[in-house]
């Protein structure tokens, strides 16, 4: 049986139509993304305009990633039998509707439901991703394009968390924030579908390998361990990350006196140092070695940094800080491939093994909002929330701490 090594070992560098078809499917959830942080932005005037609570807030923020947490594992295990190209043609589409409904929804309630359905139709396309890279990509490049690509989503995010205050107060109304946030992905859909053919995918034999897998997929789940020790490092970065993402702008508004329009720039400092720093992911995935290594450092610069943000006024050392922060996902492109080093794993167990990352991830981004909203909630302070989430990711260290340190293929990087 073919092994995802062994099936794109022919493969010695990406075509032209490769890279666009990784780099789409990429932007895919960097929209997503996005659909999520701009929230943090969007809430003063949502709460403003709905009367939200803080807790309701990270009901709004947590539910997206538990969500997508909830039925990652499920749809990566069912949905992986599938040819990835047509599986994301159809989560684009079937997401269309709820991202137009965010703008229209007038209660709580409906802005919960249409922010559920687009976790749902995005999630459906989970094991996609992983596919994606098989077919399409040479082996020595996984880690440059996920690189390259988490360049393109930090551009992505950080020109859109840094202006969309400015939108907003140009147009007079949230609401038509995320109708622009429609239309975007309505151009996005409509590239995908142009670019996007499985016929001319460099590598032939993965439907048959995705066919003739028999073994019983959740048997994946303790065959490969060091998979759950790379999600609980990540659910420890994306948990930080949300929290901050979402309620630091309210806490510099309320507490610091700090405008919107000076806090969203300055968040997206997260971004800025992504986007020449994420390249730099290829050469991490070659030299270093000790894989433990990249998954130690950033766990612990997170709880440090995460501390500091908590307790700092200053503009410029919130810039400095948040810009540490975000250059801890340097290291994340190389962790996405790790799964495919793992000795003998074949190509829809490295859809699940992602799936399970994708799933303590979206934990993490969900358990951020929400531990932050119920600790403000109950001690009326949202610098307590934030300082309580610091203090949580150190689950993160430990989990770092385990990582076996097997030698990388020749081909890593």
């Amino acid at each position: 049986m073919d092994t995802s090594a062994s099936l794109s070992a022919g493969l010695t560098r990406t075509p032209k139509r490769g890279w666009l078809v990784a780099l789409l499917s990429r932007v895919q959830q960097s929209s997503f993304a996005l659909l999520s942080y701009s929230f943090g932005m969007f809430f003063p005037f949502i709460r403003d305009d709905l009367g939200l609570t803080p807790w309701q807030a990270g009901v709004l923020q947590g539910v997206w990633w538990l969500s997508a947490a909830t039925l990652a594992l499920p749809c990566g295990m069912w949905f992986s039998r599938y040819r990835p190209i047509p599986l994301i043609s159809a989560s684009l589409l079937l997401g269309l509707p709820f991202i137009f409904l965010q703008g229209l929804a007038h209660s709580f309630w409906m802005l919960l439901l249409a922010r559920f359905g687009i976790v749902v139709s995005f999630v459906l396309a989970t094991p996609a991703r992983p596919l994606i890279m098989q077919e399409w990509v040479a082996p020595p490049q996984y880690a440059l394009v996920q690189s390259i690509g988490l360049s393109l989503h930090s551009t992505l995010l950080a020109t859109a968390i840094s202006s969309s205050v400015f939108l907003i107060t140009f147009v007079g109304s949230w609401r038509y924030g995320y109708m622009a946030l429609g239309c975007f992905f309505v151009l996005h859909t409509l590239t995908w579908i142009s670019i996007a053919r499985e016929k001319v995918a460099p590598v032939k034999g993965l439907q048959q390998a995705l066919q003739s897998y028999r073994e019983p997929l959740v048997r994946i789940l303790w065959k490969y361990p060091q998979g759950w020790l790379i999600g609980i490092t990540m659910f420890a970065l994306s948990a930080t990350w949300t929290g901050v993402v979402t309620f630091l702008p309210t806490l510099l508004l309320e507490q610091h006196g700090m405008a919107l329009t000076v806090s969203g720039p300055i968040l997206g400092c997260l971004y800025y140092i992504l986007i020449p720093g994420s390249p730099l992911g290829g050469w991490l995935s070659k030299k270093v070695t000790n894989r433990r290594y990249l998954l130690l450092v950033p766990a612990i610069c997170n709880v440090v940094f995460g501390m500091a943000i908590t307790f700092t006024a200053s503009p410029w050392g919130l810039m400095l800080l948040l810009t540490g922060t975000g250059s801890l996902w340097i290291v994340s492109s190389v962790l996405e491939v790790l799964p495919f080093e793992f000795p003998g794993i074949q190509p829809r167990e490295v859809a699940v093994v992602a799936s399970l990352v994708r799933v303590l991830m979206g934990v993490g981004f969900a358990v951020g909002p929400m531990l932050v909203g119920w600790v403000a909630t109950r001690t009326a302070s949202l610098q307590t929330g934030l300082l309580v989430l610091a203090l949580f990711t150190v689950i993160g260290v430990i989990a770092a701490w385990f990582y076996p340190n097997p030698k990388p293929p020749d081909h890593a990087g």
